[in-house]
């Protein structure tokens, strides 16, 4: 009769293992249960609120306390709050040897004092082991939460529900799942997901036609106007980044394009456009102004100020800017030209 096997190796071997591995979780149960212990005490559990510090006591909050008990251990904060936790609902005199730290921190999320001291005492069946013991998964089950693996086909739904919140996410497992014969019939038979798929079909064939019939810009142009009179169609548009971007540089476009119509071409237009060019002059003029003001406050405070090599080197870079801006004044004022060539671009550049 063959031996039995797990794995790769025989039963005995097995017991072996796992004999002494249950004292590896022994001891790291009790490691784990005191670095809780050690948070409580750094950090005992407060009501609501927190501690108050006593008058003149500058207590750091718990949460940067924990921090800096959990960097010195090297383990993460969410690691020690954890422990704490655990700690703080499991007394010591509580404490079940043989069920995993994992297990008490499951179950320490139920409320009730008695009932979780009960409950730990009373494992339920492993019906895989057909022995009554706790197991995480066993844990999570009796408090409602989701198992590690699901197993049953309602627990599969949950935990693709979960995972498919996301429309995008959600869109590809059908697309997927729906190259499947089997499974596009099942759909079928439900009334509400058929209608989905064929008022979604419609739309998108509808969508299709209608760009088919707007590839003409002015086609396109005149459909954009009528249906965006309609409320819902605005709000819509102007919620899509791109669309809403394009009608607002548009409308600038338009705007410039008018106010320059109207200076070249009404004779209000061109009396605006001198009292312009006029504002222009006063505004070079107060620039000029400003530029010999400022001079003449600061240069005389570099007397007896002797200038390092790099702070004279600077210096006489923005002065050969400023000479090349003066000439390029003296050039549009005697000529109109404003064109600057590449030399004067470059040195305005700072090049």
């Amino acid at each position: 009769m063959p031996t039995a096997t797990i794995g790769h190796i025989t039963r005995e071997r097995y017991e072996q293992i796992i004999a002494g591995d249950r004292e590896l979780v022994g001891q790291m149960q009790r490691i784990q249960f005191t670095i809780g212990d050690h948070a409580l005490e750094i950090e005992p559990m407060q009501p609501v609120g927190g501690a108050h510090p006593a008058p003149g006591e500058d207590l750091l909050s718990v949460e940067a306390s924990l921090q800096i008990y959990a960097d010195d251990l090297g383990l993460a904060l969410s690691t020690v709050r954890n422990y704490r936790f655990a700690a703080h609902r499991w007394p010591e005199e509580q404490r079940r040897h043989g069920v995993s730290h994992k297990v008490h921190y499951i179950l320490a999320s139920i409320g009730d004092d008695t009932e979780r001291f009960e409950v730990i005492g009373a494992p339920p069946l492993d019906e895989r082991a057909q022995v009554r013991r706790w197991t995480t998964g066993l844990a999570k089950k009796h408090v409602g939460q989701s198992p590690d693996r699901p197993e049953t086909p309602a627990q599969k739904v949950a935990a693709i529900h979960r995972l498919a919140s996301d429309d995008e996410v959600a869109a590809q497992v059908a697309t997927d799942v729906l190259r499947r014969p089997a499974v596009a019939a099942k759909v079928v038979t439900d009334d509400t997901a058929r209608h989905m798929v064929n008022k979604a079909q419609t739309t998108q064939h509808r969508t299709e036609v209608v760009h088919d019939l707007i590839e003409d810009d002015t086609v396109a142009a005149q459909v954009a106007s009528d249906v965006l009179r309609r409320p819902e169609v605005a709000a819509r548009v102007v919620a899509d980044d791109t669309a809403r971007h394009a009608v607002n540089r548009a409308q600038t476009d338009r705007s410039q394009q008018q106010a320059d119509a109207f200076r070249r071409e009404t004779p209000v237009g061109r009396a605006v456009r001198k009292i312009e060019r006029t504002e222009e002059f006063l505004d070079l003029v107060g620039a000029c102004h400003r530029f010999v003001s400022a001079c003449g406050k600061t240069v005389p405070q570099l007397r007896d100020r002797h200038l390092s090599g790099d702070e004279r080197a600077v210096l006489a870079q923005n002065v050969a800017r400023c000479r090349a801006v003066l000439d390029w004044i003296e050039t549009a004022a005697e000529t109109g030209e404003v064109d600057m060539d590449e030399e004067l671009a470059r040195i305005l550049r700072g090049e």
